[in-house]
């Protein structure tokens, strides 16, 4: 796993460590300039006068040392850093072109550009000289390069006021940051790549957000001996539909027997089986008692009725906002399994998020969380670290907030989905993803893995189709491809 930082703790973390920051600021410049040294034989270095421009004066003088035509810009004399200043004056030393930033002169006559302007520490937005450098520097055809982050971008929240660096690679130092995968800041990062500057790996722990890679999920998969039965394998109940939104259960379905658990029963109001029994032949299709096509309170006692053993629940796909559902949602909250509530189930509970306990999972987009915390959608998008880490705080479920990226957080547990795709966004990919977790909660996985785990799978499945001709119900099939390309 990865871990992805707050500006702020990657502060706490230079100024904890052993490693005197002169030689974190050389170990750093060093490292970019040793990745990009094959990119061409000439560099423009744009240095600030903080610790971001010291490491670019670093870069240049390794870039120097490399035999490659460098040029350092500044913007103001004054550099503010006993680390920087250092720096600076060895520049002369090495015989380095070092020029003041003139808008009438400059220009972009190199294959490289390097921005190491603002940094991490970067807060309101670009104006005068830097506005007007960068914006000649993005409509160049110079590869471009950011140190950190690029200049003009929030390290903590990907945002961009008016303009920023849009670089090609950025090469970050000890941790990515978590401008570096949310809104504009995902965007303008371009690649991004770690280099390791010699921090203890120590100081790094317990801080931010975790992100999967493809040998933590096959480590976190439901492992099993070769003799298992289905029982064995878990089983999952499914709870869902209504006679306005008859395809989501079986999205459900879909998601679930992506997950490998054993057995899958699929309870749905009686009015809608004729539409649904026999469409997906591996689960077990229950009619229920409804009211006008509903579940309701009746519905429920008619489901405790049929004596199911199942190991997880999945509800809330397709079964509509109304009185009826309210009713059938207060009583499925007294089922002490785990449980993962989903789309219009979020609805009917969103006054009761208070009675949920750890082994719940939700799993909003910001518009349904948006019922919970009554904030408008878009502020809940644009701050959704922010919110979810406030959710934790103050409630006992693990929360999934959809989007791109996905935050999934519990207590201490903080993790991003940061392989969110466009192609996902397409009604019915969120009934897929419920099912798929409800599969793994079946499975005894713990519920945070559950969600994280089958969020990385659902994310990663769309890499195999074609953006404009990709569809929801071709997630099971590119979860199987993932499945068999990482192993």
């Amino acid at each position: 796993m990865k871990r992805v930082l707050f500006s702020y703790e990657m502060k706490e973390v230079d100024n904890s460590s052993k490693i005197p920051q002169i030689v974190l600021m050389e170990n750093a410049g060093k490292g970019v300039a040793e990745n990009i040294r094959s990119f061409g034989n000439s560099f423009i270095i744009l240095c600030g006068s903080g610790n971001n421009g010291g490491d670019g004066f670093v870069v240049a003088r390794w870039l120097k040392k490399y035999k490659k035509n460098v040029k350092v810009i500044i913007f103001d004399e004054n550099i503010k850093t006993n680390e920087a200043r250092i720096n600076f004056e060895l520049l002369k030393a090495f015989d380095i072109e070092i020029e003041m930033f003139n808008e009438k002169k400059f220009s972009i006559n190199a294959d490289v550009v390097v921005d190491g302007i603002f940094g991490i520490g970067f807060k309101g937005k670009l104006e005068g000289k830097y506005y007007k450098c960068i914006e000649i520097v993005n409509s160049s055809n110079a590869k471009k390069i950011s140190l950190d982050i690029p200049s003009g971008i929030s390290a903590d929240d990907g945002s961009i006021s008016n303009i920023a660096f849009k670089s090609d690679i950025t090469y970050t130092f000890a941790s990515e940051k978590l401008g570096h995968f949310l809104f504009e800041g995902k965007i303008y990062s371009g690649k991004v790549e770690i280099v390791d500057i010699g921090i203890e790996e120590k100081l790094l722990e317990n801080k931010g957000f975790l992100y999967l890679e493809e040998d933590d999920v096959i480590n976190l998969l439901p492992k099993y001996i070769g003799y298992e039965n289905k029982k064995d394998k878990g089983r999952v109940l499914i709870i869902g539909g209504s006679k306005d939104y008859v395809g989501a259960v079986i999205l459900n379905i879909f998601g679930a027997i992506s997950s490998g658990v054993g057995l899958i029963y699929c309870a749905i109001p009686k009015s809608i089986y004729p539409y649904i029994v026999g469409k997906v032949p591996e689960s077990i299709v229950i009619p229920i008692e409804d009211e006008n096509g509903y579940f309701s309170r009746r519905s429920f006692e008619d489901l405790l009725s049929k004596n199911l053993n199942f190991d997880s629940l999945v509800v809330g796909s397709g079964i509509s906002r109304n009185e009826y559902t309210k009713q059938f949602m207060s009583e499925v909250l007294n089922l002490n399994i785990p449980k993962i509530i989903d789309a219009d189930g979020i609805w009917a509970i969103s006054d009761k998020i208070e009675l949920l306990d750890e082994k719940t999972i939700i799993t909003p987009h910001p518009g349904e969380m948006s019922f919970i915390i009554s904030k408008e959608p878009k502020e809940i998008d644009r701050k959704r670290i922010e919110v979810s880490m406030n959710f934790s705080k103050k409630y006992k479920p693990v929360l999934l907030l959809k989007g791109n990226p996905s935050v999934i957080v519990q207590n201490n547990y903080r993790f991003l989905n940061i392989w969110g795709d466009e192609r996902l966004a397409r009604g019915g990919s969120g009934d897929i993803l419920s099912g798929l977790i409800g599969g793994f909660l079946a499975q005894k996985v713990s519920p945070i893995y559950s969600a994280v785990i089958s969020s990385y799978l659902h994310s990663r499945s769309c890499e195999f189709f074609d953006k404009l001709t990709f569809k929801p119900s071709d997630i099971p099939k590119g979860i199987e491809l993932l499945i068999k390309k990482i192993k």
